[in-house]
């Protein structure tokens, strides 16, 4: 008996200690998201349900939700007004699934040969945003993306999704990237709606 109380404590030691360490490690570096379920119920998502969802070169158009997913408007300097702009700034899409406990929630685009955009990692009702891209060109990987958020807010409907799940959200952020010669402004502001699909 003495053996099964000695090994169920150094069990629970053990939990404890990785509990404290993914805490330590992961969940306290991340930033607070605002949960509220309303979101679901705002207005814009019923004007997206008339428009037309973009398509990634790699997915098959019928196996795609004709819906608009997303109204994110991505731009540097000035707010897009004209058609043309607004048609550039919003050529994204969203889409989520499930990774390493974690929601991936990507707002952008992939032709299939390259793309881009800002990904959200949610866990818990806490959320690390960066953006993303890539291409079928040899990366340079010696030089990592270089920026800096100076503003970020991100409102969901739930704390925690699953497979299947429908995600509704709201974003805004600033974010400097160093990546150019010149230090520019990146904006990033909007609607975007999705189900966490299998990987």
């Amino acid at each position: 008996m003495k053996f099964l109380k000695y090994f169920l404590i150094v069990i629970f030691l053990i939990l404890v200690g990785m509990i404290f360490y993914f805490y330590s490690s992961v969940y306290s570096k991340l930033t607070p998201a605002t949960v509220n379920s309303n979101i679901r119920n705002e207005n814009i998502f019923r004007v997206m349900d008339k428009q037309k969802e973009i398509i990634n070169g790699t997915e098959i158009y019928d196996s795609i939700p004709r819906r608009k997913s997303s109204t994110v408007l991505f731009y540097t300097d000035k707010k897009p007004v004209t058609k043309e702009e607004l048609e550039i700034a919003s050529f994204n899409n969203c889409r989520a699934i499930n990774r390493k406990g974690k929601t991936r929630i990507t707002i952008g685009f992939s032709s299939g040969y390259s793309g881009g955009g800002y990904e959200i990692d949610y866990l818990l009702g806490k959320f690390k945003l960066q953006p993303y891209s890539f291409t079928d060109v040899l990366p340079d990987r010696s030089k990592e993306p270089d920026y800096k958020i100076l503003k970020q807010d991100i409102t969901l409907d739930k704390a925690y999704y699953k497979v299947g799940d429908s995600i509704y959200g709201k974003i805004d952020f600033i974010m400097e990237n160093n990546n150019f010669p010149k230090k520019i402004l990146i904006y990033g502001n909007g609607y975007f709606r999705t189900k966490v699909a299998t990987m």
